[in-house]
């Protein structure tokens, strides 16, 4: 209960906090559009740069902590498509392949690493930032291309991999996660200027990055679509947890904070990085949508839960 009322409560407050100022247009879409822009240039990556910069990366890497991750979540993707085929025929395989990376793909960057950050410190934020980078390195190209090979368009295995290869090194999260990585194998220590201004900008991400999530669910749509949405939800909420709880205790046996991590992480709503590759696709865009709006509402209490029964790790 201590930790719902330190950290869940505050943490969706911003939430609801920036929902409300977009709604009662305290906040206008151009302003909203500069904090987004800060928060995804400059705040989250200096955040991850930071962490990785100064992390211990080679002792604490875990592949079993990443296989049970990634496995959870291809598991999710697959299960949701294959209800998906059982129970609306009438979508085709690229709708169903945002659905089910509608369900396996959580919001770690805006959420998940400021939750886990505020939860357990430095010693989450490794394993919450390998979880991000393994999302977009499987789920995306995994998507784009069974869209790709939906939609009766000629495109070449070559051709789908330089769009997603030339989308990731576009991507400023990524882009500060590796940039991060380099610095840290080189062995040079931050200079302290540098140290203190990184620090600092980092600091602005949790409290930016929550409040612009807010704002985002303004004027998106909550009937569009219920039936395919329920599926998604379903298989974020609750199937992707559950599944990653499965192989991170019992499976791969990893201790009780890394299941702790590993779990609250995949408890996270559907992140906004599937409706944007959606609209990029021209595929399933208002359903999308909804799904983010629906799982983040009922996140509010689905990872309160999660993070109740799982910080006594």
């Amino acid at each position: 209960m201590e930790t719902l009322l330190t950290v869940s409560l505050p943490f969706f407050g911003l939430i609801f906090t920036g929902y409300a100022a977009g709604h009662f247009r305290l906040i206008t879409a151009s302003a909203h559009l500069g904090l987004n822009a800060f928060v995804i240039w400059f705040a989250l990556p200096a955040m991850l740069f930071m962490k990785m910069a100064e992390a211990p990366i080679v002792e604490a890497f875990n592949p079993s902590f990443v296989a049970a991750y990634t496995g959870g979540g291809l598991i999710a993707y697959a299960i949701v498509m294959l209800v998906s085929r059982l129970l609306l025929p009438r979508l085709r395989w690229g709708e169903r392949a945002v659905q089910g990376m509608g369900a396996a793909f959580g919001n770690v960057g805006y959420m998940g690493l400021p939750i886990l950050y505020a939860l357990f410190g430095d010693a989450a934020v490794l394993p919450a930032v390998l979880v991000l980078v393994f999302d977009h390195v499987v789920l995306i190209p995994l998507t784009t291309a069974i869209i790709e090979a939906s939609s009766g368009r000629a495109a070449s295995l070559r051709m789908i991999f330089k769009r997603v290869l030339f989308g990731m090194l576009r991507n400023p999260l990524i882009i500060a996660t590796f940039a991060g990585l380099l610095w840290n194998v080189s062995g040079l220590s931050l200079p302290a200027p540098l140290g203190a201004f990184g620090n600092l900008l980092a600091s602005a991400s949790a409290p930016c990055a929550l409040f612009s999530l807010g704002l985002t669910l303004v004027g998106r749509p909550l009937q569009e679509g219920l039936e395919e949405v329920s599926i998604t939800a379903i298989g974020k909420l609750a199937l992707h947890p559950l599944l990653v709880w499965i192989l991170a205790s019992s499976v791969f046996k990893l201790d009780p904070f890394l299941v702790a991590v590993a779990v609250i992480q995949a408890s996270m709503p559907t992140a906004a990085n599937v409706y944007i590759l959606a609209s990029t696709m021209n595929t399933f865009i208002e359903r999308t949508s909804t799904t983010i709006l629906i799982t983040t509402l009922i996140a509010t209490v689905t990872v309160s839960a999660f993070m109740v029964l799982f910080t006594a790790y």
